[in-house]
């Protein structure tokens, strides 16, 4: 087990979504907290760059989550407002 936190930071893990079309966020309550600021601080430090095409602010957000999750993040990327949230998405998904 020891090995396995010098891999990578243990971390909250999040499942994909189930058959009841639900996923879920898991960790202790200091996994979570240190999760809930990772995203702050990287909402903080984003800068501006084009993602698919959309002027955003973009920072790197990986190895955020624990090793066994069924979800892993590259970037955390902020939009101007909830239109460029829905369009980015769309954007995403048709990948």
């Amino acid at each position: 087990m020891e090995q396995m936190n010098k891999e990578r930071n243990a971390g909250p893990l999040i499942t994909a979504q189930t058959g009841w079309e639900e996923a879920f966020l898991i960790g202790t309550e200091k996994e979570l907290l240190e999760f809930a600021e990772n995203i702050i601080q990287a909402v903080k430090s984003a800068e501006d760059e084009e993602f698919f095409g959309e002027r955003t602010k973009v920072s790197k957000f990986h190895e955020k989550t624990g090793q066994y999750s069924e979800v892993l993040f590259d970037w955390l990327v902020v939009t101007k407002d909830r239109e460029q949230t829905i369009e980015l998405s769309r954007k995403v998904q048709g990948l």
